[in-house]
């Protein structure tokens, strides 16, 4: 973790960012008040006032003071979205689960074709509470395995403002590691209106036997590509049907054996920590990322084991692997189905897409793994600790 976790909801270079109206009213002091006094005619504890207009003095309050009266807000908490370079009116309703038509008119839009980076987006319909209790998520059997989106624990939507440090504070037994950790969190950003899981495990793939490619140069011979690799020609002609080891072009791609190896999903594909946003209005939760590149670019098994094909009308062409490493992972939306049955890292198991929910978004895979027990986890920090960057 980094030394200074007190990062507010705003972050530099995100995709997407969320803020979420605070459940207060606003108070101003008079001659004669007292803090208790007006604790008690609002019905709230003296110490939640303290906390939420952050007073060094309690007994110190002058006429004028302007104080933040918690939990009597009659309105429902926004949530809004701040756009960012490539986002578009379609691409912002298909995530939230809303219209463009409704977000037109909800931000008085003059032009539904022109939206620019930092306008800011509320979505229609879409809130969020805070609860510490064990969600209630529907798992669709399309998209996730069953019994498995339901992940147990105590967890926190994220209000505006907060960091890790506080949200630890609220909550006995948790650490502001511990949240980091159990919701992938390796940079110390979060977002407002996020889900995190207060417990839970922290992981990242260690990865299996698997392939990369190789693009010959001009005076490759296969000999010394072997060799520089530390396998042998015959191997290198078997996988990649060579008819004449002597004779190989600049340029052609050969499949390459590797060690230990977790192979990126999607080379080169735009993503970031979208973990935990929230989802169709906020009943239900983002539980992978969304790796975006062009539509029919190839999408990699991460690890080798055993692919399962599916189609579905919310997952689309959808692939399960059932990972050696003991990880399900999860790949959804896909263009088209690639090899299916045993597969090894960096074989390829199929392409972007848009099918099923997607429909009407820019082409991504909807990724995600489980870990045995069907505990799902953030694919975050696998991502990034392969080199997957975003």
């Amino acid at each position: 973790m980094p030394g200074n976790r007190r990062v507010r909801a705003v972050a530099v270079g995100a995709s997407i960012l969320l803020t979420l109206g605070l459940f207060s009213v606003d108070y101003t002091v008079k001659r004669g008040d007292t803090l208790k006094a007006i604790a008690q005619d609002h019905e709230v504890s003296l110490t939640e006032l303290i906390e939420l207009n952050e007073l060094d003095n309690p007994d110190f309050i002058y006429p004028g003071q302007v104080l933040h009266i918690p939990g009597e807000d009659t309105q429902e908490p926004q949530v809004i979205h701040v756009v960012v370079r490539g986002d578009t009116l379609g691409l912002i309703a298909a995530r939230y689960g809303s219209s463009i038509s409704a977000l037109v008119e909800a931000n008085s839009i003059d032009n539904p074709d022109f939206i620019v980076a930092g306008q800011e987006i509320t979505i229609p319909g879409a809130t969020s509470t805070v609860d510490d209790e064990e969600p209630s998520v529907e798992a669709d059997p399309e998209t996730e395995p069953t019994d498995s989106s339901i992940r147990t624990g105590r967890y926190h939507i994220v209000q505006r403002g907060e960091d890790l440090d506080s949200i630890a504070a609220r909550h006995e037994g948790t650490t502001a590691d511990q949240i980091a950790g159990s919701n992938g969190i390796i940079d110390g950003v979060i977002y407002a209106g996020t889900r995190l899981f207060l417990d839970g495990p922290a992981f990242v793939a260690e990865g299996t036997e698997g392939l990369r490619i190789y693009e010959a140069v001009r005076g490759d011979r296969l000999g010394d590509i072997a060799a520089a690799n530390g396998t042998t020609v015959q191997t290198l002609v078997e996988l990649n049907d060579i008819p004449d080891p002597n004779f190989i072009l600049t340029g052609q791609r050969l499949v390459i054996p590797t060690g230990h190896a977790w192979a990126c999903p999607v080379e080169g594909a735009s993503f970031f920590n979208d973990w935990g946003f929230p989802r169709g209005g906020g009943t239900s939760w983002h539980e992978g990322n969304d790796l975006f590149a062009d539509q029919g670019t190839p999408v990699f098994a991460a690890v080798g084991g055993e692919v399962l094909q599916k189609t579905g009308t919310i997952g689309g062409y959808q692939v399960n692997l059932s990972g050696d490493d003991g990880v399900l992972y999860i790949h959804s939306h896909l263009s088209a189905f690639g090899e299916a049955g045993t597969v090894r890292a960096g074989d390829i198991i199929g392409y972007v897409g848009t099918t099923g929910s997607a429909q009407g978004t820019p082409p991504h895979v909807h990724f995600m793994m489980y870990l045995e027990g069907g505990i799902v986890v953030n694919p975050y920090p696998s991502l990034i600790a392969h080199g997957c960057r975003g």
